[in-house]
């Protein structure tokens, strides 16, 4: 499916062709009654102008206001599934409350985890759809929080590895949702492929953030298809490659530089260079 941006691009392709067509058969016809190059030019050039500001609008209009209707579709469908989920939310909350039984207790907790992971689920869906029709909203975060938001998800998973935040608090103005997959996702792999005790640094320097572990290194020959979708470092590790593809896709995006530094057995340091997202 094509995007808006490659629909609005090919629609104007084709009204320029069509424009040059008119031209090139009106200038057959011109020449012959009017001989002044200058004149004929001039009026060429008027009639292509006329013809595009006709034209235009007829063809592109309609693709705007699909892509309006869509988004409101997009609006009104999600927040419909969002007030189901609050509802249990809040009804759960409210029996753990007055119920003690611990039978009891222990079934609204697990319907209370439920609920979690599928509010989890119905936010990573509504972020795709509204990625898929390029109707992502950049908001103004700060880095810090993000990067303290990202190691408290990952606090019960980390085990032995050490995690350490020195970011500083710079004001970004971006996707939240996501530069928080990019963080997840480098945090993910610096703890997933970490050696026993283990660490690992969030710092800030020169308008570039850094994430260094201590773990195994990635092979220098593998740099060259580590952005690739389904690529694993190990094989033998849970998970199913896309953490690094995913990272590299909003980083271009966002006009975000990243580079790899790594040693095999010594450690990979990361560094995104966030200029162009920085709050100005």
């Amino acid at each position: 499916m094509l995007s808006k941006k490659s629909t609005l691009l090919l629609s104007n392709l084709i009204i320029i062709m069509a424009i040059i067509t008119i031209v090139l058969v009106t200038q057959t016809f011109l020449i012959q009654i009017i001989p002044n190059l200058y004149i004929r030019d001039a009026l060429l050039l008027v009639l292509s102008a006329f013809l595009y500001y006709f034209l235009a609008p007829s063809i592109i209009e309609p693709l705007l206001d699909t892509d309006e209707k869509l988004k409101e579709m997009v609006e009104h469908t999600l927040h419909e599934l969002n007030t189901p989920i609050a509802t249990i939310q809040a009804n759960v909350n409210l029996l753990k409350r007055t119920n003690q039984d611990e039978k009891s207790q222990k079934r609204l907790s697990r319907i209370q985890d439920a609920t979690k992971n599928l509010t989890k689920l119905y936010e990573s869906i509504e972020y795709n759809i509204k990625e898929n029709i390029e109707y992502i909203e950049k908001e103004h975060i700060l880095l810090q929080d993000i990067v303290h938001e990202s190691i408290q998800k990952f606090a019960d998973i980390k085990k032995d590895i050490t995690i350490n935040n020195n970011v500083k608090n710079i004001s970004l103005y971006t996707d939240k949702n996501g530069f928080e997959k990019v963080i997840d996702n480098l945090l993910s792999n610096a703890i997933k492929y970490n050696k026993k005790d283990g660490s690992v640094y969030f710092y800030t320097k020169d308008a570039k953030l850094y994430i260094e572990d201590t773990g195994i290194g990635i092979n220098p020959k593998n740099l060259f298809i580590v952005y690739e979708k389904s690529f694993q470092e190990n094989p033998t590790t849970l998970g199913y490659g896309l953490g690094l593809s995913i990272v590299k896709n909003f980083c271009d995006k966002e006009k975000i530089t990243i580079k790899i530094d790594t040693k095999k057995e010594q450690g990979t340091t990361i560094s995104l260079d966030i200029k162009n997202i920085i709050d100005k």
